[in-house]
């Protein structure tokens, strides 16, 4: 429509009428461009009649607005691609486990022999040795015949001694009594036939009854001696004594209430010259808890140095060398239940010998050994007792391993 007749209806100055549509097509194009992305041209404040940037004449027809691409570059950098694959956290290496503190002989349970049913005794042997012994060793009588095994009054005391004493009690148990005089009251193969189980069985129930349901028991200790009235001197033997040592243990396990272990005990040594093995006399190892050997500090080579003593101990029939092997063949721990050094009435005794007890105090931390009973006690065969003042060195060594 032409200026002049739009201002001539409206009755206004044609001036004004322009202004007014200048006003309206800048408003139109700043809405425009606002939807499409654009910033619109600024406005001078002084007046609606001037376009700062803009051409002066606006033409009837508004353009088409500008098209955007539909692909706007990013004004930030770009994400990182995300992948499929899991990347791993760095795992932390496992810590190294402590190793663990050498075993040493204070590491092995110690016992001790310091005469029969003597707490008191043990007590002092521990303070003068500055030793924590754990065992406490004791014997059923061997010449009572078979009431000393089983006459209620006699293990009932030896019991009642140590219990409450916070000692494990470890007993010899002879399996051919004698009598006063020395005779013997039985035989093995009687033992094999089980004509003595009903004594066994009587001596578990008075062990349970007198508190030692626990004791530790060595069945016809040192059979390979040739000094027990038990002694076994060639196959026959052997096998007598192997169904022997199974006919006590199924008797005693029978009784309630009782958690006993049985120690299979020959001595260091062989009396008979191999006459036979000591598997033809070992009664398996379901009626054995511990397999042991008694060690004595004694010297049979020439010269009778303490090297060549010690070398003994380790070397010969039925000795240490020997008992590690055979415990570890038959599945069941190993214990020394009497050890020592001292004099003996033979003269072959080494008297005080500190490099014995330094190399058995070794030679039991690296064997792992169970434990272990000294037999601190002068007895008929010879002087064994540390404390009186025969074997200050020995002493010391003691102290120094053990203590």
């Amino acid at each position: 429509m032409p200026r002049n007749r739009v201002g001539h209806l409206i009755g206004l100055p044609k001036e004004i009428v322009v202004a007014m549509l200048v006003a309206a097509l800048t408003v139109t194009v700043a809405v425009d461009l606002t939807g499409s992305g654009r910033q619109p041209e600024a406005v001078d404040a002084t007046g609606p009649s001037t376009v700062l940037h803009a051409t002066t004449t606006v033409p009837s027809t508004v353009p088409p607005t500008t098209t955007v691409p539909s692909t706007v570059p990013p004004t930030t950098a770009p994400a990182p691609p995300v992948t499929s694959d899991v990347v791993a956290r760095p795992v932390k290496p496992a810590p190294v486990a402590a190793r663990p503190a050498p075993r040493t002989a204070q590491s092995v349970p110690l016992g001790v022999y310091v005469g029969s049913g003597d707490p008191s005794g043990v007590a002092s042997f521990a303070a003068a040795t500055g030793t924590h012994p754990t065992y406490a060793s004791d014997y059923l009588p061997t010449d009572e015949g078979w009431a000393g095994i089983s006459n209620d009054s006699s293990v009932t005391w030896i019991a009642g001694q140590w219990r409450g004493s916070g000692y494990t009690l470890v007993l010899g148990v002879p399996i051919i009594p004698t009598d006063s005089n020395g005779n013997a009251q039985g035989t093995l193969a009687a033992g094999a036939a089980g004509q003595y189980d009903s004594y066994y069985v009587t001596l578990a129930d008075t062990l349970v009854s007198a508190g030692a349901p626990d004791a530790v028991l060595r069945l016809g200790w040192e059979f390979n001696g040739n000094w027990y009235p038990w002694q076994v001197t060639d196959t026959t033997d052997a096998a007598n004594f192997a169904t022997y040592f199974r006919n006590i243990v199924t008797s005693m396990r029978s009784v309630p209430g009782q958690s006993f272990k049985f120690v299979w005990n020959p001595n260091a040594g062989d009396s008979f010259g191999g006459a036979y093995t000591p598997a033809q006399a070992y009664p398996g190892s379901a009626y054995v808890d511990y397999v042991g050997i008694d060690v004595y500090d004694e010297g049979w080579s020439t010269p009778p140095t303490p090297q060549n003593a010690w070398a003994n101990q380790l070397s010969q029939s039925w000795g240490l060398d020997w008992l590690a092997g055979f415990s570890a063949a038959e599945g069941r721990p190993m214990v020394v239940p009497e050890w020592g050094i001292g004099t003996t009435s033979d003269g072959h005794g080494m008297g005080d010998d500190p490099y014995f007890i330094t190399q058995f105090a070794s030679w039991i931390a690296q064997d792992n050994v169970a434990w272990t009973n000294y037999f601190n006690y002068d007895a008929s065969d010879g002087s064994h007792d540390l404390l009186d003042g025969q074997f200050n060195s020995s002493l010391a060594a003691f102290r120094a391993a053990f203590g």
